[in-house]
């Protein structure tokens, strides 16, 4: 009773404690990934789709990291300026283009994706979060369940 007081009931705390901790969460996994390529965390997940479908489109890059298009076409642009993509034109479709990974972005994933793992298990295995299988379950649910109440 003494939380309803102070304006706060147990969902609101709950909800609060959710997004304070997946805060928490991605800025430890953001710094880890800039320390490991030197990317943001969007465009290592730009990246890693580049070299996991090896020859795409945006939207293929869009359906396969949840990013949308417009901040795929800007990380797009900087993965290209830095040499880690290239972008070819779709003979097929002469709208868009292709895009394809470039040995320099390979081997960045190549390098960072073991050390990544590395950190994702040591933040994963940490004695408060229990059994980290347990705890993603719960959390799809979870997920699932707020969007069907979305929808």
């Amino acid at each position: 009773m003494e939380n309803e007081s102070n304006g706060l009931n147990s969902g609101e705390m709950i909800f609060a404690a959710i997004y304070s901790l997946s805060q928490k969460i991605m800025m430890l996994y953001s710094k880890a990934v800039l320390r490991e390529t030197g990317l943001n965390w969007q465009d290592w997940r730009i990246l890693r789709a580049v070299v996991s479908l090896q020859s795409c489109r945006a939207q293929d890059i869009c359906e396969e990291s949840g990013i949308k298009k417009s901040h795929v076409s800007n990380g797009l642009a900087r993965l290209e300026e830095c040499g880690h993509i290239s972008r070819i034109e779709n003979k097929g479709d002469r709208r868009s283009r292709i895009v394809v990974s470039t040995e320099q972005g390979q081997q960045l994933v190549a390098r960072a994706q073991p050390k990544l793992h590395e950190f994702e298990a040591q933040v994963s295995s940490r004695p408060e979060v229990g059994d980290p299988d347990a705890l993603l379950s719960n959390l799809r649910s979870y997920k699932d369940e707020l969007g069907r109440l979305l929808d």
